[in-house]
């Protein structure tokens, strides 16, 4: 599989046998030429895909975490990224106090939340 890969690498960087163009010297290569014939233009073009499939979608998740987390407050039924179920009872600094049953409050660093959950214990992001 790796070697079908490297096929039209190979023939990009052969040049086609190409002369070069009015006013360039006999033996150096046009622009379009030494662009593709380096390795700079399948290491931005791997970046570029790269950054497509991976970063971005990371990116807005964090961002969508991130605001989830701003947006904490009293009431919320929440779930850990334990898995403990509970209602927010206060949320100060970085520290969201949970209750998970009657008389029972843990705190709980707000980074530990994983999801806000709906009325119905589904997870509220679930919601369209």
């Amino acid at each position: 599989m790796h070697h079908l890969l490297l096929i039209p690498l190979l023939l990009v960087q052969d040049g086609a046998g190409s002369a070069p163009g009015p006013g360039a010297p006999a033996g150096s290569p046009g622009i379009v030429e030494s662009l593709f014939g380096s390795m700079l233009f399948p290491l931005i073009l791997c970046f570029g895909v790269f950054w497509l499939l991976i970063l971005r979608p990371e990116s807005k998740q964090r961002k969508k975490r991130l605001e989830m987390l701003a947006n904490l407050k009293k009431g919320d039924k929440v779930q850990t990224n334990g898995g403990l179920l509970g209602t927010v009872v206060q949320v100060q600094d970085s520290v969201v106090t949970l209750q998970v049953d009657e008389g029972v409050r843990l705190r709980f660093a707000q980074s530990a939340i994983g999801t806000v959950l709906d009325e119905d214990g589904a997870p509220a992001s679930d919601k369209k």
